[in-house]
């Protein structure tokens, strides 16, 4: 007799990651930034960025959690609590970065260093000079607080991992 496959997955530390609506999530947001922008820039491909981003990024801040704070020893088992704490950290911090200058600047020089050991590396291997850090672009856009609706997305499969992990196999 076959096993049921879910019934055999063990769930681990930073695997939300792994589910194709995640996946699907990044491909979307990278595409999004790079070709459709480019070629017919509009309201709607700045939106499209921000749902991207907001289904999954939660996602991508609860695996680093769990990466980071999970013990060998110990079973590991997701959390409810931290899976809320990373949306509604997404939620308020993507908010803030729309309506509070202060926040947004911080937002373009935080990814602007983020980027920068890319930016470097490239420079280096093009035999170039390595570019100073420097802010991204950034507009502020009351109307992207319409995209937080994305959230529920990563809360309803992080919810749905965290019920996996509570189902005995």
């Amino acid at each position: 007799m076959a096993e049921d496959r879910s019934s055999t997955q063990r769930i681990l530390p930073g695997d939300g990651l792994l589910h194709p609506l995640v996946f699907a999530s990044v491909a979307l947001l990278v595409v999004n930034d790079h070709v459709f922008k480019l070629h017919c820039p509009s309201w709607w491909t700045g939106k499209l960025s921000d749902v991207a981003g907001l289904a999954f990024f939660p996602l991508l801040l609860q695996g680093l959690w769990e990466v980071v704070t999970t013990r060998r020893e110990r079973p590991f088992l997701p959390s409810v609590p931290v899976l809320l704490t990373c949306v509604i950290l997404t939620g308020v911090v993507f908010s803030a970065i729309q309506v509070w200058d202060v926040a947004g600047l911080g937002w373009q020089w935080g990814l602007g260093s983020l980027q920068w050991p890319v930016r470097a590396l490239g420079a280096l291997w093009r035999g170039t000079h390595v570019p100073h850090v420097a802010p991204v672009a950034h507009t502020a856009d009351v109307g992207d607080l319409l995209t937080l609706p994305a959230l529920g997305l990563p809360l309803w499969l992080g919810q749905a991992r965290c019920r996996r992990a509570d189902t005995p196999a």
